[in-house]
């Protein structure tokens, strides 16, 4: 029997085919144990509300499945699970029944959950699918699969900023063309008109039904600047009148006249990040007043443990806004026989809006006569940047007074104010000449201040002279 190289040679191919032959069989065993399910149940994605949510937040994550376009086979999802991926099995939060996905087809899932302690948390998202048996299978095969998610929490922090903003009744607009270069606030932005006489309405018909009138509106929003929502927001209003003299016979005796209070009005809670802006309308107001808008608030937390809304943000307007500014400008003080005293001066609107009814006299003061009732000077209409000229006549104990205060009262915007600026009595008062008509000390302008509502009287008209070269209106 022959041997050697070519009984090797005829032998091994021999054994190599026998090896592959095994090998291919081998093969085809594990890829049977390890065949991809003919339903391909994927996560997609998990997308939470909230990247940093809050403490007692609660964070949504919404789950997109989707079953491979190249299944051969519908899969019924029967459960969608949130579970810790690091700590207790303990399930979050389920969705059950969520139904049938054919191939290619896909849906979303809303998971629900809160945290109690800051900082990094790594969840689970479990989805479990029944594959329809296909020719060749007894019954259905169930399947699961997972996705890991992180999500980093932060310490609850609940921090409202207020901001209140004095607005014109005319600045209320129901059309929005009407907003082109007025500055108008456009109702659509508004979430809520509260209080006042009128019956304000900014929902959903507000764009074509038009606004009752608002009296005395101020636009207040609400901006939640920290990590929990607010909710229970509740906002307060008190005005203190800054017109109202602190004593003398024009001091009201009553100190809820002085005053304007509206609310408490409940608006919707404010998450992080957003705001609610809402006009609350005071009423009718007869002088200038501070207001202070006051937000009273509990965060999500807050509300767990059963506390009221005991947080508060605050922010103080002046209303109404004044675009008048009345100054006494290019004052003389001459002094004469007897204590009598003769101020020469400009009344000019140093603002920008026009105002009215002007009427100025000398208000009562220590060592100082008052104007009678009946002979203060009208001034009239001032319109901005202009002025007009008045002489007023009292008498004054030097001793005792260094200045005549000259009270102003007027109307802007169908509001009457009163202000009070002084004029410095000269240093010589009381040293002018016993002749008649012989000027005496002349004094200049003093200081500005605040005095309370002087009486309207009628005591001239206004004309046009030249003095020492300025233009000024005198009485004619």
């Amino acid at each position: 029997m022959p041997v050697g190289p070519v009984t090797g040679t005829t032998l091994t191919p021999t054994r190599t085919t026998a090896a592959l032959v095994a090998l291919l069989a081998v093969v085809g065993a594990v890829g049977g144990a390890a065949a991809v399910p003919d339903a391909r149940i994927t996560i997609d994605a998990v997308d939470a509300s909230s990247n940093e949510p809050a403490v007692g937040e609660r964070t949504t994550l919404n789950v997109s499945i989707s079953n491979s376009g190249g299944s051969p086979a519908a899969a019924d999802v029967t459960s969608v699970r949130l579970r810790d991926a690091d700590g207790p099995a303990d399930v979050r939060d389920e969705a059950t029944g969520v139904g049938a996905l054919s191939a290619g087809d896909a849906t979303d899932v809303e998971l629900r959950t809160t945290f109690e302690e800051p900082g990094e948390h790594r969840l689970t998202v479990e989805v479990v699918a029944d594959q329809e048996a296909v020719d060749g299978e007894d019954s259905a095969e169930s399947v699961t699969v997972s996705r890991d998610v992180v999500v980093d929490v932060q310490p609850a922090a609940v921090d409202l900023a207020v901001r209140a903003r004095a607005l014109d009744p005319d600045d209320l607009r129901s059309d929005e063309s009407d907003q082109a270069g007025s500055g108008g606030v456009s109702v659509g932005g508004i979430e809520g008109v509260f209080g006042g006489g009128g019956d304000l309405d900014a929902g959903e018909n507000a764009e074509s039904e038009p606004l009752a009138s608002a009296e005395s509106p101020i636009e207040v929003t609400v901006v939640n600047t920290g990590t929990s929502t607010a909710d229970r927001v509740s906002l307060t209003a008190v005005g203190t009148a800054v017109d109202a003299p602190p004593g003398g016979d024009d001091a009201s005796n009553d100190a809820e006249d002085a005053t304007v209070e509206a609310g408490p009005y409940a608006i919707d809670p404010v998450a992080p990040g957003e705001e609610r802006r809402v006009v609350v309308d005071l009423g009718p107001l007869d002088r200038r007043s501070d207001v202070t808008i006051t937000a009273a608030f509990r965060s999500g937390t807050d509300a767990r443990d059963g506390v009221g809304a005991e947080r508060t943000a605050e922010s103080t307007v002046r209303y109404p806004t004044r675009g008048g500014s009345p100054t006494v400008t290019d004052a003389t003080v001459q002094t004469g026989p007897d204590g009598t005293v003769a101020v020469d001066a400009n009344l000019a609107n140093a603002g920008t809006g026009e105002i009215e009814g002007v009427v100025v006299s000398v208000a009562g003061a220590d060592g100082v006569s008052p104007t009678p009732a009946g002979e203060e000077y009208f001034v009239g209409t001032v319109g901005a940047s202009d002025f007009v000229a008045f002489d007023l006549e009292t008498t004054a104990n030097a001793s005792v007074a260094d200045a005549v205060p000259i009270r102003i009262a007027y109307t802007e915007r169908g509001v009457r104010y009163t202000e009070t600026a002084a004029v410095a009595l000269p240093e010589s008062a009381g040293s002018g000449t016993e002749s008649g008509g012989d000027s005496g000390a002349v004094g200049t302008l003093g200081s500005l201040g605040v005095g309370g509502i002087g009486a309207i009287g009628v005591a001239g008209i206004a004309g046009l002279a030249v003095v020492g070269g300025v233009a000024r209106r005198r009485d004619v």
